[in-house]
């Protein structure tokens, strides 16, 4: 791949997504395009495809770009399973303080006076029946 360039829709076979999302991934900055004259107008070169987006790779791709990079495997899961801890950690923090809030909520309801109930309001019969003279019973 050092010396193919990708089209949108050649990127987007590749990725298994569609030019869409090509597009996206290029604003977004998740993939790096340079904008060229084409044989219809000006056009997008994609001329790295990253490889935790490209489901072509194997697992063995995968390692070994992990390794060049300078992380080996075991280095790379015990990062990750430090992330998982802290993840379920922060997860059990939030549950405790939703589970505080609800309780302080039910005390401020508790504390706060209760509201006036409105009389019932007359039906508009009634109110027209008061409006009319009575007649008196012979």
């Amino acid at each position: 791949m050092a010396n193919q360039s990708f089209n949108i829709n050649e990127a987007a076979k590749r990725l298994n997504v569609s030019t869409r999302t090509i597009r996206r991934y290029i604003k977004a900055g998740k993939l790096k395009a340079e904008l060229v004259k084409g044989s219809f107008g000006d056009e997008y070169r994609i001329l790295e495809l990253p490889p935790q987006l490209d489901p072509n790779l194997t697992q063995d791709n995968v390692k070994t770009a992990g390794q060049t990079s300078g992380q080996s495997s075991s280095e790379s899961f015990d990062l990750i399973r430090e992330l998982q801890e802290k993840n379920l950690a922060l997860a059990a923090q939030l549950g405790a303080a939703a589970e505080r809030i609800r309780n302080l909520e039910g005390q401020v309801k508790l504390l706060a006076p209760p509201k006036p109930e409105k009389p019932a309001a007359e039906s508009w019969w009634r109110r027209l029946q008061g409006m009319l003279p009575r007649r008196k019973k012979d």
